[in-house]
């Protein structure tokens, strides 16, 4: 019995997440039809529907990849393409309805889940990690005092964060107390 969606298998991106989800309904239909009698023309449908929903997701999750960055990309590219063209084999290469629907279950278990399952997660992972090191250089800089200058000899002003951000990204100033200057960074 094939899995079924939870948000385990999330890799937190609504849309790839929805097509995730929709790949598993399209599974769970193939796992359905294989033992039950069913016209060759509406497993060719399921098929045909199966197919172009995977291409198209699989274009849309390259897109995502490449706009976190994710480093194995490429080699995630040369695995979606292997997919692609066992499948192309596999409809080339049908000699009855019964081949036909298990044909079509190998595509829905063996390629399409284990890739989920195991391929897409590693993204999710990696996408994690590199959240979780922003986040800790972030919460690393709100807590850093920056160091600022003054007219006033030796002297210097520790600033939080916060006002670090304020005179950086919209030049406020602030004034040192004793000497009424504008105070700058070190």
């Amino acid at each position: 019995m094939l899995p079924k969606w939870c948000d385990k298998y999330s890799i937190h991106n609504d849309e790839i997440d929805k097509q995730h989800k929709k790949l598993f309904e399209l599974a769970a239909n193939v796992e359905m039809i294989s033992d039950k009698p069913i016209h060759k023309g509406q497993i060719k449908f399921l098929l045909a529907d199966f197919f172009n929903y995977m291409k198209e997701h699989f274009a849309e999750e390259e897109k995502y990849m490449a706009k976190i960055g994710y480093p194995e990309l490429s080699n995630h590219q040369k695995i979606h393409k292997s997919i692609i063209q066992s499948m192309i084999d596999l409809i080339q290469n049908i000699k009855s309805t019964n081949d036909l629907k298990e044909k079509l279950n190998v595509i829905a278990s063996k390629w399409l889940l284990e890739h989920i399952l195991r391929e897409d997660m590693k993204i999710e992972k990696w996408h994690q990690g590199q959240l979780g090191k922003t986040n800790t250089t972030n919460k690393d800089e709100k807590q850093k005092n920056y160091e600022y200058i003054c007219s006033c000899p030796g002297k210097i002003h520790k600033v939080p964060y916060e006002i670090h951000q304020k005179i950086s990204s919209s030049n406020a100033s602030y004034k040192c107390k004793t000497c009424q200057e504008a105070i700058k960074q070190k």
